[in-house]
C-alpha cells in the first residue's frame, strides 16, 4: 500500500495549491486484480462516500477534505461517490462535473482514489447523459486516481430507461478515454453489464454472508476483477434484508471477500450522505477492516 501512495506523487504549483499529475499512469487491470503502474497489487479497500462531491460543488469543501482524511486514517483506498443526485440530495451534473477535479486533487494528497458513479437519478434528473458521462471521462483522464461507474443500478426505476438495455450503455461506457478504467454498473442487473474494464456487484441481502460465496462465481465467469461495491450496509439498528449492526457479520463478510478475491466496498447509513460513521457504524467498519487483513 505503502508504494501504492507513494504512486500518487504530489506537483505543487506556484500559488502552493495541489495539482494532480496529469502524465502519471492510472490504474491498470492484471487479470482478476488491480495494479498499480509498477506492477503492484492495489488493494481495494473502498468505502461509500456518495454526498462528498456534493460538499465540494456546493461550499462544503472542509468537511469532504476532513473525511478524506479519516478515510485514509483508516487505510482505505477508494471512496465511492456519485457526480449527479436528485433524490438522497441535489447535486445537478453540470456542478458535479464543475466540482470533480478539485475533489480529485484532495483525494490525491490524501493518498485516496475515488469511484466516480456517473448517473444515479437519471429517470427524474435533467441530464445530457452522453455528454456528461463524455465529460466525466476527460475528467478522469487527468486524474491517475479516478475511476469511472457508468450507473449505479442501471435497471433500478429511479434510472432512465435507456439505461435498462446494456448495449446503450456499453455505448455510453465506449466514450471514455480508454486510460480510465470503467464499470457499466452492478451485474446483477444482467451479464452485459459485464462488459466494462471491471465488474461491480451489489450482492443479495437475504442471508447476506453466505451469499457472498457467489461472488466467487463471477470471477470465474468474467476473469477480471470484481467489486463487491455496494453489500449489505451497516446502521445503528438492524433492518432485515436492508442493514445490519453486528461488527462479528461484517468481519466474516469481508474475510470470505478476501479469501475468493473479489474488491469490496464497506457500505453504511452514514455514508450516503458522506457522513463519519456513528459508534455502532465504526465498530461494523473495524470488524470489516479486520476481515480484509
Amino acid at each position: 500500500m505503502k508504494r501504492a501512495v507513494a504512486a500518487l506523487a504530489l506537483v505543487l504549483c506556484a500559488a502552493g495549491t495541489v495539482r494532480v499529475q496529469a502524465a502519471a499512469p492510472h490504474l491498470r487491470v492484471s487479470g482478476t486484480r488491480f495494479v498499480t503502474p509498477d506492477g503492484t497489487p492495489f488493494a481495494w479497500r473502498g468505502i461509500t462516500a456518495f454526498r462528498l462531491l456534493e460538499f465540494v460543488a456546493h461550499g462544503r469543501e472542509g468537511e469532504a477534505d476532513a473525511y478524506l482524511a479519516w478515510a485514509a486514517s483508516k487505510k482505505l483506498t477508494v471512496v465511492r461517490v456519485l457526480a449527479m443526485a436528485d433524490v438522497l440530495f441535489k447535486l445537478p451534473a453540470a456542478d458535479g462535473e464543475r466540482a470533480l477535479p478539485r475533489l480529485l486533487e484532495m483525494a490525491w494528497r490524501h493518498g485516496v482514489y475515488v469511484e466516480v458513479v456517473a448517473l444515479a437519478d437519471t429517470a427524474r434528473a435533467v441530464v445530457d447523459i452522453p455528454k456528461h458521462v463524455k465529460a466525466l471521462g476527460a475528467i478522469c483522464t487527468t486524474a491517475p486516481n479516478c475511476l469511472l461507474e457508468i450507473a449505479n443500478e442501471p435497471t433500478h426505476p429511479t434510472q432512465a430507461r435507456a439505461l435498462h438495455d446494456a448495449p446503450h450503455v456499453q455505448s455510453l461506457a465506449a466514450l471514455v478515454p480508454k486510460a480510465v478504467l470503467v464499470s457499466l454498473g452492478s451485474v446483477e442487473s444482467g451479464a452485459g453489464y459485464a462488459a466494462g474494464s471491471y465488474v461491480t456487484w451489489h450482492p443479495p441481502r437475504q442471508d447476506w454472508v453466505t451469499r457472498l460465496e457467489e461472488g466467487a462465481v463471477l470471477l470465474k465467469r468474467y476473469g477480471k476483477p470484481v467489486i463487491c461495491d455496494e453489500p449489505m450496509g451497516a446502521a445503528d439498528a438492524r433492518v432485515p434484508g436492508r442493514r445490519d449492526n453486528d461488527p462479528a457479520r461484517f468481519r466474516a463478510a469481508a474475510a470470505a471477500l478476501t479469501r475468493m478475491g473479489l474488491g469490496a466496498t464497506f457500505h453504511y447509513e452514514g455514508g450516503l450522505q458522506a457522513r463519519l460513521p456513528s459508534r455502532t457504524e465504526l465498530a461494523c467498519l473495524e470488524g470489516w477492516l479486520a476481515g480484509l487483513m
